[in-house]
């Protein structure tokens, strides 16, 4: 049986979701970053636990979700609901947790 769903962020997540977002951006981005590894690099740079942690603790809506107990796709929106972020590993693609609600 598949175990999934998708929940608020925990600072604890901060290392696993960080990692998801610096594979969903080199791997599902190349369009936008053109695999130039100076923007690479400038667009992953403030993708680190620290900063994701902030992230999570600050006044968004940081969700992540998890498939099998793994964080598979991380997500976040500001108080007003204006999505900042919504992004998956590569391998969890088309199995809808970017889909909009």
């Amino acid at each position: 049986m598949m175990r999934f769903g998708i929940r608020r962020a925990r600072a604890a997540d901060a290392d696993e979701a960080a990692a998801v977002l610096r594979a969903s951006i080199s791997a599902l981005c190349v369009a936008d970053h053109g695999n130039d590894p100076e923007c690479l690099a400038r667009w992953l740079a403030n993708k680190t636990p620290r900063n994701i942690r902030s992230w999570i603790e600050g006044p968004g809506n940081f969700v992540v979700a998890v498939e099998h107990g793994r964080i598979v796709g991380v997500g976040a929106s500001v108080p007003l609901g204006e999505v900042t972020l919504n992004y998956v590993l590569p391998e969890a693609r088309f199995r809808g947790w970017a889909r909009p609600c």
